[in-house]
């Protein structure tokens, strides 16, 4: 499928597949290319349930507070308001195919794209609040 748009985001790639503005915010999907290492730090959606897809490579998932492994062909949920994160644990770029329920999430990726880490991390925040998304301080 050819990308609506391609975004990078935080040394990843994102295409997104099907826009929120093609379902009326109901969605959005989107591939997420990453790197070896690659992945958001830990974070919650207030308003955004996930479904992820691994399409290529390895990924570790944290779920409920713990680490799961997957690899291609497997599928991961998670619900607003859990604590979640994902990362490319594998020796190559892998692909996960995620589902985003609604698709405000997109516009959120948008705003975030032209960041750079460690540089603009309290406009990262900032943006994220907007949208419902914290970042939880590590476990002590």
């Amino acid at each position: 499928m050819i990308p609506v748009k391609t975004l990078p985001i935080l040394g990843s790639q994102v295409e997104v597949l099907i826009s929120s503005e093609m379902t009326e915010g109901r969605s959005v999907t989107l591939m997420e290319i990453s790197p070896p290492g690659g992945g958001p730090p830990p974070h919650m959606h207030q308003n955004e349930d996930e479904t992820f897809h691994i399409v290529e490579g390895e990924y570790e998932f944290l779920v409920d507070g713990a680490w799961v492994r997957g690899v291609a062909g497997e599928t991961f949920h998670t619900n607003r308001g859990s604590v979640h994160t994902f990362r490319n644990c594998g020796e190559s770029t892998g692909r996960l195919l995620m589902l985003v329920v609604p698709g405000a999430f997109q516009h959120f990726l948008e705003e975030i794209s032209p960041l750079t880490i460690p540089n603009d991390i309290p406009t990262l925040i900032d943006i994220a609040a907007r949208y419902g998304i914290t970042f939880p301080p590590p476990p002590a």
